[in-house]
């Protein structure tokens, strides 16, 4: 049996769990639930969800979760709303406008959680 039908998941290492739930929360907007008192979760709306484990590891400066979004302006407007400062990038192989970086109509934006992970904000061409 493929994995094709299965839900994936993603993991994010944190340094203080208590802020991790808080920020998913209260900025993301997502459902969040603490198993233990290193272990939680943040889960949408359609069931995807984020596994936070607090460990003694370094933040990922590459994306560890992408958010799929219908509107990313609206979306980013939104999280400026609640706090959430986006990154923005001028380099060789990526430069950003208004947060946004633009390739054949594929539209991303990053930002960091509370703990230092960056997260991705994408919208797909229609």
């Amino acid at each position: 049996m493929d994995l094709g039908n299965s839900q994936i998941a993603a993991n994010v290492a944190v340094q203080d769990l208590k802020r991790a739930l808080e920020f998913y929360q209260e900025k993301l907007g997502l459902k969040t639930m603490a198993f233990t008192d290193f272990f939680g979760t943040a889960i949408s709306q359609d069931g995807t969800m984020v596994s936070l484990a607090q460990r003694e590891k370094k933040s990922s400066d590459e994306d560890c979760v992408n958010f799929t979004v219908k509107d990313i302006k609206a979306t980013i407007k939104e999280l400026k709303s609640r706090g959430v400062k986006f990154q923005d990038y001028d380099t060789p192989r990526l430069k950003t406008d208004g947060h946004i970086s633009e390739y054949k109509g594929f539209q991303a934006a990053w930002f960091k959680d509370s703990e230092g992970n960056t997260l991705q904000i994408n919208q797909s061409p229609a």
